[in-house]
This record gives structure tokens, sequence and C-alpha cells, in this order.
């Protein structure tokens, strides 16, 4: 029976519309292992030789190190996922502002697909779950993903730009608008373009640290970019901080 799950999820039929909610949860998957990656390098992982962590070289390395932590049946709920989000994503029309983003995010989904579904197929059956249903795709991660060892396959530009692209097209089809930010939004944009240390604007704004942190992410998240050096960037060349 070990063809069997790989044989039973490709022959599921997969709807050629795009379902926005459905890529968004994708998009918010890819990003978040991204940026987790791109951390561990900051706090002292080598670069690993895959330049680019959406190819299916990478892939085939990394598909190991999130199996030994998730589930099968998450596995496969993903795969579900990933499967129907790069269909569909074949077969819209997009801006071609956003084509090297929405390739970079199709090539994952397509490649991590792939991985999973090979690797499912070496599997036996899982057994049946006794208590309760199986941890599903709209779960919490059931298990703790070794992201220092993700890290070492692949580098910190890579990374970076694997969550850039996967934040546009998350945007673009949730009908986000980057740039449009709110007043308290605009007010930290300018303060952190002041070059100001992190500590020094939390003290003057009134957050604590980790606070500051959590705002800052949700401000790179609203501009669709993945750290300060592109959101200053980014915000400088469409004029918010005129």
């Amino acid at each position: 029976m070990k063809v069997g799950i790989a044989s039973n999820l490709m022959a599921q039929p997969r709807e050629s519309s795009l379902d926005p909610a459905r890529l968004s949860l994708a998009c918010g998957r890819i990003s978040g292992s991204a940026r987790a990656i791109a951390e561990a390098h900051r706090f002292g992982v080598a670069e690993g030789p895959h330049q680019h962590p959406w190819t299916a070289a990478y892939m085939h390395d990394a598909i190991g190190v999130y199996a030994a932590a998730l589930p099968v049946t998450y596995q496969r709920d993903v795969a579900s996922l990933f499967g129907h989000c790069a269909d569909s994503m074949a077969r819209q029309d997009i801006p071609a502002s956003l084509a090297e983003d929405w390739l970079i995010v199709s090539e994952y989904l397509t490649n991590a697909t792939s991985a999973i579904l090979e690797r499912l197929a070496a599997q036996p059956d899982p057994a049946p779950v006794c208590g309760g249903e199986p941890p599903g795709i709209d779960d919490h991660e059931p298990a703790v993903v070794h992201f220092d060892r993700l890290a070492a396959l692949t580098t910190r530009g890579g990374a970076l730009r694997l969550e850039q692209a996967a934040l546009a097209v998350k945007g673009h089809v949730s009908g986000g608008s980057p740039g449009a930010l709110d007043d308290e939004q605009m007010r930290l944009l300018k303060a952190v373009a002041s070059g100001a240390a992190i500590a020094d604007l939390a003290a003057d704004l009134g957050y604590s640290q980790r606070t500051m942190y959590r705002a800052l992410a949700s401000l790179w998240r609203a501009l669709g970019v993945s750290d300060r050096v592109q959101g200053i960037r980014k915000a400088a060349t469409e004029g918010l901080l005129d």
C-alpha cells in the first residue's frame, strides 16, 4: 500500500480557480518557514549549498527535516493544500510586477508537493489515531521543526527572497495593498527610518522591546517586505517618508 497515499492524492480532482484563502494560508506557511530559516542564519548557523530554497534539489534534502517533525496526516494535508495552490496559480493572469514572486512561490509549492508525495509513497500507511482527530492544516504545527537544519541547507539571502515572494503573493491574493498603513504604522515607519537603535525607538514610542519587534514585523508584512532595510527603501521609493 506504499503507493496508495500518493496515488490517492494525485488522483483527486483539483479546481483551476484560485482560492485566495487557501493560497494565503500556504503563503503564510512559506513565509513563516523562510523567516525562521533566515533567523537561524542570523544566530550563527552556517549557510548551505542550495542558494534558492524553492528548488527541487533543496526540497529533496529538506523534506526529511520536515517529515521528522510532522505527522503523516499533517504532511498529507500540506501536500493537498500546496498541490491545489500550485495548480491554480499556473492558470492565473497576474501583474507583470508580480511575475518573479509568483514564479518563486509556484516553484516552491510544486517542488514541495512532489517531495512530500515521494516520501509518503515510501512509507507505510499511518496507524489509526485514537482519542480524537489527527491534526489538520489549520491547526498549530504539532511538533518543532528544526529550522537550524533547514538553514544549514540554504542561504540567508535565499530565505529572505522566499519570504519576500510569499508575502507579495499573499498580499496580492488577499486584496492587501502594500504601503496602505494606518497612522500608528506611519509613525513607526518614520521613527525607524531615522536610523536609531531599536531599544531607543521603543523607549521613545512607549513600546516594550518585545512589542516593538512585533509591531515592526506587522509593519513589514503590511509593506510586503522582509526587513528594515527593504522596508525603508520601499517606503522612500513610494514617497511614504516625505
